[in-house]
């Protein structure tokens, strides 16, 4: 004689499989699926073995004896042929708790529940580097279009993710780009299940620093005696590169504190001609940061005119307080950007967008860093041969202070 089957089980099998008995013109049924209902109970069991709060007592209490009741259902599916016959397998199942509260019902879960197993119990955690790719970590291309490495003398320290080498005593280092999302190997190095969003891009961030740090460590055992940071074709990223501004002096780094949106009137009527108040929310103010001291020798920076954003945080916080000379053309003209994502607006007569930035940066000149930031030493790195790089060494670190 079959056990029992929770009364609620007969509605159950109505509802989920009507009978083709009482069906007009039935649809194609699919073929029955065991391996499906197996995987289904190995994850039942995952889920009440760390989600079912009575379990332990009816393994202690109730002498429920669970690896025989394992062993029958495993059994059951094995030889079961029909989806009907896999319900009533669940069933019975549920049945042997006699708990009112564990109950087998159709329909999909309420929302307010916490669904069992979790994500890490019902797979194989990601791959780092699958963890990496789902957070849209890609690779910045190292190489530079700078002639310095075709010039007589150039050995190549590394060829990435930062580009480095050496042209006798002095040392090059490439950052291709700021956003530690553009590092996805350094990802791969860091990432583990639980790491994400912002704890995720500053464990980047400490391992591309640690990288930075090598590369520089490594130039300076081999006699380098003057550093030049290219930063050509960096189209910025995060706060990233004022930090890295600070590895590379001993003494503090000034610069105009970046300013945000936050007018104190409604300031429509400029669109008149009329200025009703500021757009920014407080004045302009000084901001200091410390510098560690990584490397505190001679500094110049490469820039061209597709460096921007980040990079031209990079070039004020380090030519406003005298620390390099800045070496190349004039900066792109991105400026600050977005501070906490920016200001966006939707249009309604179309699925479009405009974004805006909230945040300005200004040079100790006062000047907008969406102007661009001129060099110290301008070059043409078009016609800049390599034969030529010598004497623009020279040059720039003879600008430098």
């Amino acid at each position: 004689m079959a056990p029992p089957i929770l009364p609620a089980i007969a509605a159950l099998l109505a509802t989920a499989l009507p009978s083709l008995a009482t069906a007009q013109a039935p649809a194609p049924q699919p073929a029955f699926d065991r391996a499906a209902w197996q995987a289904d109970y190995a994850r039942l069991k995952t889920a009440l073995a760390q989600g079912y709060a009575n379990l332990d007592w009816q393994v202690d209490r109730r002498n429920l004896n669970l690896v025989g009741a394992d062993r029958a259902i495993s059994a059951m599916l094995d030889s079961a042929e029909s989806d009907v016959e896999a319900v009533l397998i669940f069933a019975r199942l549920v049945d042997a708790f006699k708990d009112p509260h564990l109950q087998l019902a159709y329909g999909p879960a309420p929302d307010s529940v916490a669904l069992l197993p979790r994500q890490s119990d019902t797979a194989p955690p990601l791959a780092a580097a699958d963890l990496c790719k789902a957070a849209n970590y890609g690779s910045a291309k190292p190489a530079t279009r700078l002639p310095y490495t075709k010039a007589a003398g150039w050995t190549l320290v590394s060829d990435g993710p930062f580009q480095a080498g050496m042209i006798g005593e002095t040392g090059f280092l490439r950052i291709p780009a700021f956003g530690e999302d553009r590092y996805v190997d350094a990802c791969a190095k860091v990432a583990q299940p639980g790491l994400e969003g912002r704890e995720l891009q500053l464990a980047v961030r400490a391992e591309l620093n640690r990288q930075i740090t090598a590369l520089i460590g490594s130039m300076k055992a081999r006699g380098m005696k003057r550093l030049a940071i290219d930063i050509s074709g960096n189209g910025g990223g995060s706060e990233w590169s004022a930090e890295v501004a600070t590895m590379l002096s001993r003494g503090p780094l000034t610069r105009q504190q970046p300013r945000r949106v936050s007018p104190s009137c409604d300031r429509t009527a400029i669109w008149r001609g009329e200025r009703p108040c500021d757009i920014y929310g407080s004045p302009p103010r000084a901001e200091t940061l410390q510098g560690k001291g990584l490397w505190t020798g001679p500094l110049a920076v490469l820039v061209d005119g597709r460096s921007a954003s980040a990079s031209e945080e990079f070039v004020t916080l380090l030519k406003d307080s005298k620390r390099a000379a800045i070496v190349g053309a004039r900066t792109f003209g991105s400026g600050c950007g977005y501070m906490d994502g920016g200001h966006a607006f939707a249009f309604k007569a179309a699925k479009m967008h405009v974004m805006m930035p909230n945040c300005s940066r200004y040079t100790a000149e006062g000047i907008n860093e969406i102007e661009g930031i001129a060099p110290t030493v301008p070059v043409d790195w078009a016609t800049l041969a390599p034969t030529d790089v010598p004497a623009l060494i020279d040059q720039s670190f003879r600008t430098s202070l």
